[in-house]
């Protein structure tokens, strides 16, 4: 991008809405995404070029005037026009919205079942490893909001 196309999309920011199957989640401008696709992590500013992308289980980032927000998603898709992303996702949880105690808890529990677990149930404690870590991430970023 030319020093140009970057001064442009300095002062702009990004329209970011996020869908549950309970309704409108999340409503915010940022300057700045990155969030947690299947294939990858994919960053957003201003101006971004049309795209849409599934969801993996994960961490969106959003950066707004210098301070980190962090939200757990869980499977989705993004649409991503210009200013504009959109987030359908199954799941999507605020830091204060998480149980720590029950995200550790499962942690715990899952770790324990995967070194005693078959082939069969080993991707159905990945998973459920992989969202309490997910929560915990999240959750504890709640405290560094607070300071």
């Amino acid at each position: 991008m030319s020093e140009q196309q970057t001064e442009l999309v300095q002062g702009e920011k990004i329209n970011l809405n996020i869908t549950t199957p309970r309704g409108e989640k999340f409503v915010e401008e940022a300057d700045m995404l990155i969030m947690r696709c299947i294939d990858g992590d994919l960053g957003v500013l201003a101006r971004h070029e049309p795209v849409s992308a599934v969801l993996g289980e994960g961490i969106l980032r959003i950066f707004n005037d210098n301070v980190e927000k962090k939200i757990a998603v869980f499977n989705g898709i993004v649409e991503i026009d210009g200013t504009n992303v959109n987030i359908f996702s199954t799941i999507a949880q605020r830091p204060d919205e998480i149980d720590l105690e029950r995200a550790e808890q499962d942690r715990r529990e899952a770790e324990a079942a995967l070194e005693a677990s078959e082939e069969v149930q080993m991707r159905s404690l990945q998973v459920v490893l992989r969202r309490s870590l997910v929560r915990i991430e999240v959750s504890l970023h709640l405290d560094d909001e607070d300071e």
